[in-house]
């Protein structure tokens, strides 16, 4: 039957972005997002968490954990939050967070990961606890049965300028951690955000994002995360943005992304069109003479008709390409094959952002009943600014 698409939020003053989702034991839903006034935060930046306890059909009022804006020319912003139920029963909000300006651009590792913890099922929510752990837009927390915590954060090396996944491992829920190690190293692919997936049998399956026209890669690891096999490609195209993968209550494997062709193309390239896609100010990039890491990741930007340069700044034009977001839906030994020839798999549309401003496709997802699904997304389409997005669906529509 056709998807159900709904708004979960939608605020024409705010750019409500990076959606994620977890159903806690009770029943309940939490979302966290952010608000702020663009795909990058240049200028306010608010971390929310709303509670559904009807399978996401209505939603609370928002909670606003952290409130941001710039003032004497520096904030603190608060960038891709993912929620989780931890096997104690406390719910568990981490966040990178940085400062503006510089911004993540280009100085990643100095990011830093929070966490925010909950007792009563996400009604309320501690104080942020800072942590050693440096990098941007993590995956949740994948907890393993001998007790430690994984957690993959994007960072940047700073001799090749690749971006990579680094695996941070606490043995004591989050209050230290161990020196940081590269999932993948010596690959020559940017693996720049990834989602971590413990399977049945102990296997664990990174799928990564990568930003090049190849499809979502993944690692393997058949040892706790000590090791890792690949990267290896997968069939599935959605690669550009942030992979969420989970197992089903039937046993399958569902990601939800974003793929987005690798180009700046759209059938009005009109000049007036991108002066206006500027003027939205979503990507602002500072220039910062105090930071190496920013003056090189400037240098490197190729500059072309569809930014604008002042002496201070960066700002380039959102919406060159259509944004689409996909599920997949492939079986656990299709994850394990490293060979493309021997994987399955099935891709669902759910969403196309055609607008003039296009950004869409950080996506969460949860189980509602036994292969029946609600995943947020955010999106611009028919809004100012970009919304929260609810869709449901069924296995049956795969």
């Amino acid at each position: 039957m056709p998807i159900e698409k709904f708004t979960i939020s939608r605020d024409d003053g705010a750019y409500e972005c990076f959606p994620h989702l977890c159903r806690t034991s009770s029943g309940r839903i939490l979302i966290a997002y952010r608000e702020s006034n663009g795909h990058v935060a240049s200028e306010f930046c608010r971390l929310i968490v709303r509670h559904s306890d009807d399978a996401g059909r209505t939603w609370s009022d928002r909670q606003v954990l952290a409130d941001e804006r710039r003032e004497g020319g520096v904030m603190r912003t608060w960038n891709c939050p993912k929620i989780q139920q931890l096997a104690d029963g406390r719910v568990l909000l981490l966040c990178d967070t940085y400062a503006y300006p510089p911004g993540e651009w280009g100085v990643e590792n100095d990011a830093r990961i929070l966490l925010f913890f909950s007792a009563d099922g996400g009604a309320t929510f501690s104080d942020a606890v800072p942590t050693a752990v440096g990098g941007i837009c993590p995956d949740q927390v994948l907890e393993m049965p001998d007790g430690r915590w994984l957690l993959a954060t994007n960072r940047r090396d700073s001799d090749t300028d690749r971006l990579y996944q680094s695996l941070n491992v606490s043995r004591d829920g989050g209050s230290t951690w161990d020196d940081p190690a590269d999932l993948a190293p010596g690959c020559d692919l940017d693996l720049d955000e990834a989602s971590m997936l413990h399977l049945p049998d102990g296997e664990i399956i990174s799928y990564e994002r990568t930003d090049s026209g190849h499809p979502l890669q993944k690692l393997i690891s058949r040892d706790g995360g000590a090791s890792w096999e690949g990267p290896f490609a997968t069939l599935n195209p959605a690669a550009i943005g942030m992979p969420i993968a989970g197992l089903t209550a039937h046993g399958l494997i569902l990601i939800t992304g974003r793929y987005g062709l690798p180009c700046q193309w759209r059938v009005d390239m009109s000049p007036q069109t991108w002066a206006s896609r500027i003027a939205k100010r979503g990507i602002v990039i500072p220039k910062t003479s105090s930071s190496e890491s920013n003056r090189r990741f400037i240098a490197r930007v190729q500059r072309n008709t569809r930014m604008i340069e002042t002496d201070t700044e960066l700002v380039i034009g959102m919406g060159g390409t259509s944004i689409h977001t996909f599920a997949f839906l492939e079986p656990v030994e299709s994850a394990l094959c490293p060979d493309r020839s021997g994987q399955q798999g099935l891709l669902l549309p759910l969403d196309v952002d055609t607008s003039a401003y296009a950004d869409s496709g950080y996506t969460g997802w949860v189980e509602t009943d036994p292969g029946r699904f609600l995943v947020a997304n955010y999106i611009n389409d028919d809004a100012p600014l970009a919304q929260i997005r609810g869709y449901r669906f069924g296995l049956e529509d795969f």
